[in-house]
């Protein structure tokens, strides 16, 4: 039998063990924040998002990529710095969208710390629709 003394000891030694890789630092906010939409009458979802360096250093957009194969992105504007943001174009193909909360999920790599960052674009299918 293990003493209780022990396993407090090991406790706190897997607890210290978890600290060592602190979470980086965010370095990018997005505006807005999160996208809620509804999806328009031809199936689709389009929006444009800002990102913002917090520091404002200048840091690049390297990378976007869609949770699903129905999401694509286009980087409009790669690089962003002081009150410069950097532009993304984002475009849904929720044709095929049949629940009436649908959620998108991006992925977007930088070179600022915290990379990468996730974005969701949260669409809703039209009353009549559902």
């Amino acid at each position: 039998m293990i003493a209780p003394s022990s396993m407090i000891l090991a406790l706190l030694v897997s607890l210290g063990s978890l600290q060592q890789h602190p979470t980086p630092k965010v370095s990018v906010r997005f505006e807005p924040p999160v996208i809620s939409v509804e999806r328009d009458s031809t199936g689709f979802v389009q929006a444009m998002v800002n990102i913002y360096s917090i520091a404002g250093d200048s840091i690049r957009i390297t990378g976007v990529k869609g949770s699903c194969a129905c999401a694509n992105a286009s980087v409009q504007r790669p690089v962003m710095f002081d009150s410069i943001p950097g532009k993304i174009y984002l475009a849904i193909n929720a044709g095929h969208f049949t629940d009436s909360v649908n959620y998108v999920d991006y992925t977007i790599t930088h070179t600022g710390s915290g990379s990468p960052s996730g974005y969701r674009v949260v669409v809703r299918l039209p009353k009549e629709k559902r």
